[in-house]
């Protein structure tokens, strides 16, 4: 293939979904990328290649915008299986903080990193949004593998391996955002964990910062039952009216999980525009409730969807998460109207961007948007017949579609094989020698 052809190529597949404002699916189109952006969706009978360009046939395919995965916690891959049987908790202080006290470092978050960035780049995420310790080393795995993400630069009130202090959190967490500041596929958020980990004197100073700096804030919030009944036991109110008195919230807070909502609660996500991203699976996993996911969509101003960490979910793979969504939205009582393969198929794509301020570059399949693209492979037998593409790959289908991933128009991954330079067996051998590390 020329110099040419490799900036400037077509792709011909049977479905295009969009995840543009009218929520197009286009059959039979040749999708035109240039310079790493998307040029022309054009009608199949109306193409003339005048320019000879190379075209991708991919037949019986579905092309949608790279999925993103608007909270993870990537390196905790490799705590994958430790300990699936506990609630949030238990989980928490008996198995996750002590194997991070074991053995956190720079090079375990790099190599965990690494192969959850392998794991979500075959599941077709091309861009996720982090919170962990050691950010540059989850930034720098993305990077190697060639994903795009948006990295939280994390704040939590006790000695990590990572940090001793908030001032110690913060200059690490901003030297990190200087270093990384000419990376383009590299953002940066403020990531205070949970309201029951950081204190008022904090959450204040991340305002300011985050007004200086404009920068979204990504915080865990009203996961458990046992959070907000600690927060009224300490600050005599309910976490979201804490950090709404504190003025921390607004359209630029992502608001992870909000399981356990009240009318008060409500009140205050619609007023202040609050983005929620769901992660249903974790949620239901570690026993902290069920979400009310038609709740959120009448109130939120974004809703999105993440996987969670590995540790909590087992798959960094949104299918599960998408899927369970629907499921959780029509068993919530006075539901009028169902969410469609386009609207759950949006809270991947578009609505991720929005709530990752990130919608003028990703998530959808527009003009001069960067290409950052995944085809699905539909012919599969267990997927016939097909009426909606879309709800196919949701109800019957899954990751183990995915055909080709590009990003930045440049192709990541085809046919189950990564097209870079990341050796896949050593990063496995890798986490196998961290996990018998934390066995003895």
């Amino acid at each position: 293939m020329s110099d040419k052809s490799e900036n400037h190529f077509g792709i011909h597949a049977k479905w295009i979904y969009t995840a543009n404002s009218k929520q197009e699916l286009l059959e039979d189109h040749i999708l035109l990328i240039k310079d790493g952006f998307i040029d022309e969706i054009v009608p199949f009978k109306s193409f003339s290649n005048d320019e000879d360009l190379n075209i991708l046939n991919l037949g019986e395919s579905l092309i949608t915008p790279g999925l993103i995965n608007a909270h993870t916690h990537s390196a905790m891959t490799f705590l994958k299986g430790i300990s699936d049987d506990q609630r949030l908790n238990d989980w928490l202080e008996k198995s996750i903080w002590p194997s991070e006290a074991k053995l956190l470092s720079h090079d375990l978050v790099f190599d965990a990193s690494q192969l959850a960035c392998l794991e979500m780049l075959s599941s077709g995420i091309t861009t996720f949004n982090d919170m962990y310790f050691f950010p540059d080393a989850t930034a720098k795995a993305a990077t190697v593998v060639g994903m795009r993400a948006n990295i939280g630069l994390v704040f939590i009130e006790f000695k990590s391996g990572y940090a001793n202090d908030f001032t110690d959190y913060l200059d690490k967490g901003l030297k990190f955002r200087d270093d990384f500041r000419g990376e383009e596929s590299i953002t940066t958020a403020l990531a205070p964990h949970a309201p029951y980990t950081v204190s008022d004197d904090s959450f204040l100073k991340i305002r300011t910062y985050a007004d200086q700096l404009g920068m979204n804030i990504h915080c865990h919030m009203h996961e458990t039952e046992w959070e907000i009944k600690n927060s009224i036991e300490q600050h005599n109110v309910r976490p979201l009216t804490r950090l709404d008195s504190l003025g921390l919230l607004g359209p630029d807070f992502i608001a992870v999980h909000c399981v356990h909502l009240d009318s008060s609660d409500l009140e205050i996500i619609k007023k202040k525009q609050i983005n929620i991203v769901s992660c249903p699976v974790s949620n239901m996993k570690l026993a902290s409730g069920m979400p009310k996911i038609n709740t959120m969509l009448n109130n939120a101003q974004n809703v999105a969807i993440g996987t969670d960490g590995s540790a909590s979910n087992n798959k960094l793979s949104l299918f599960d998460d998408l899927k369970l969504s629907a499921l959780l939205q029509r068993s919530e009582i006075g539901v009028k109207e169902f969410l469609n393969s386009k609207n759950l198929f949006d809270m991947a794509t578009i609505n991720a961007a929005n709530t990752l301020n990130m919608q003028d570059q990703i998530g959808s399949i527009e003009k001069n948007k960067k290409a950052d693209l995944v085809s699905f492979n539909l012919s599969d037998i267990h997927l016939q017949p097909i009426y909606d593409p879309l709800s196919t790959l949701i109800y019957s289908g899954g990751r183990d579609n995915v055909q080709n991933v590009w990003v930045n128009g440049n192709l990541k991954y085809s046919n189950k094989e990564f097209i870079n330079d990341v050796d896949v067996e050593s990063c496995i051998n890798k986490i196998k020698l961290w996990k018998n590390k934390i066995s003895t």
